[in-house]
């Protein structure tokens, strides 16, 4: 759990749960917050039941890590002590590398041209024209109108581009020349694009932290002042973009205890489990457990939890296109889908698939690719995103098929010049 060694555990409870559960639940159920509009429909009760199972979902995680540990016979602590301490193994030519490398630069830049060719409105654009209140009105139509193929922008977009960035960071440390250098920027630049395109400000802020990941790889254990400064770094990120989408002082969103951007840090991700709650079943009776079923598998259309609570919290913005999902602690779905039994079982269920991976890098060589992969499926560890996507292992399935797509096509290309 130390934070000089952060791993996908530790990255989870620093940067995930503290910030989606922990700080919100305790300020609500002291009454901290009670003057916040989204506290108003809560009664005394609900608050106090929320804290209560943010606490035991604290509890539950690592018992359920600690349970696949036992069932894969692993020491975690000491084989991640004895992973941190070997070097990083490059296997081909120099050649090969070379060319995997420009083939990840140019494939970045394909696919941010394709992504871009294909929405038609870009809100990063109007954001910089002027026009925050259009620029977050189209943040929901440049998601939902993609006119391209979804999968090229999910799969190589937001999966495979920060591998690549992570990738040839890692080549760059290590090797430490112009090629590296010119290789990596094109890498992140494009990337970072990406993620900013609809002014959203986390995704980027969250891949930042990936390098943070990627550096404790390298060299074994950061020390304090390195690990302020990627936190800084990411910290930075964020309060520049709150400044540029609403227009308040970075300095004072900072200072200020109450501004949006604590609010939208600390309160707005957990918010979403105590109206769950509040509304599930009595005041919210359509079923939601078919979340997550492909659709020819339902016998019916749904609406999701989430979507379900933002538009009786905010109807306006539902209907005016800037409101979309009230997205929220994994609790709170697990409870409009599937009662106390989403409850009691969750905080186990998420803690075993996100120590899946822990055991996968432990038991994996130290190679670039291996790393790289890791930090981004631990950037992308969404525990304020719902439950659906631990249960049905779609957060983990789909880079786990890309991760062995690249790694044979990698492994082919490295050989060419031996």
């Amino acid at each position: 759990m130390s934070l000089l060694k952060l791993n996908t555990v530790s990255y989870v409870f620093y940067f995930q749960i503290i910030t989606s559960a922990l700080v919100g639940s305790v300020l609500l159920a002291s009454g901290v917050i009670d003057y916040h509009p989204y506290a108003e429909p809560l009664s005394y009760a609900t608050k106090i039941e929320a804290w209560m199972w943010v606490l035991y979902s604290i509890l539950a995680m690592p018992l359920g890590m600690l349970l696949l540990n036992r069932i894969c016979k692993v020491d975690a602590k000491e084989r991640l002590n004895e992973f941190l301490r070997r070097e990083i193994h490059i296997d081909g030519t120099s050649v090969g590398n070379n060319l995997v490398l420009i083939g990840m630069a140019i494939l970045s830049v394909l696919t941010l041209a394709y992504v871009v060719y294909n929405t038609e409105v870009i809100p990063l654009q109007t954001l910089l024209e002027g026009n925050p209140e259009e620029a977050t009105i189209q943040r929901v139509s440049a998601k939902y109108d993609f006119k391209g193929i979804v999968y090229i922008r999910s799969f190589f977009g937001l999966m495979l581009m920060p591998v690549f960035a992570y990738y040839s960071y890692l080549h760059l440390r290590l090797r430490k020349t112009p090629f590296h250098l010119i290789v990596f920027l094109v890498c992140l630049s494009a990337t970072s694009l990406l993620l900013v395109l609809d002014t959203q400000k986390a995704p980027v802020a969250f891949f930042g932290m990936g390098f943070f990941l990627m550096e404790v790889f390298i060299t074994g254990r950061i020390n304090i002042r390195k690990a302020g400064i990627f936190i800084g770094i990411a910290l930075l990120l964020l309060l520049i973009g709150y400044q540029l989408t609403t227009g308040a002082s970075g300095f004072d969103s900072l200072t200020r205890l109450n501004s949006a951007f604590y609010g939208r840090t600390f309160l707005s991700g957990y918010f979403g489990f105590p109206l769950s709650l509040e509304f599930f079943p009595d005041v919210i009776s359509d079923p939601t457990y078919t979340a997550g079923i492909p659709k020819f598998l339902r016998d019916s259309e749904f609406t999701e939890s989430a979507r379900l609570i933002m538009m009786r919290m905010n109807p306006e913005g539902v209907k005016e296109g800037t409101a979309n999902l009230f997205s929220s602690y994994y609790l709170g779905e697990a409870w409009a889908n599937y009662g106390y039994l989403g409850l009691l079982i969750s905080p186990f269920l998420v803690g075993m698939v996100i120590q899946v991976v822990h055991i996968w890098l432990l038991k994996s060589p130290k190679a670039p690719l291996v790393l790289a992969f890791y930090g981004m499926v631990t950037e992308r560890w969404l525990v304020g995103a719902g439950v659906v996507g631990f249960l049905y292992l779609k957060i983990i399935l789909f880079p786990a098929l890309l991760f062995l797509l690249a790694r044979y096509v990698i492994r082919r290309t490295q050989l060419i010049g031996a």
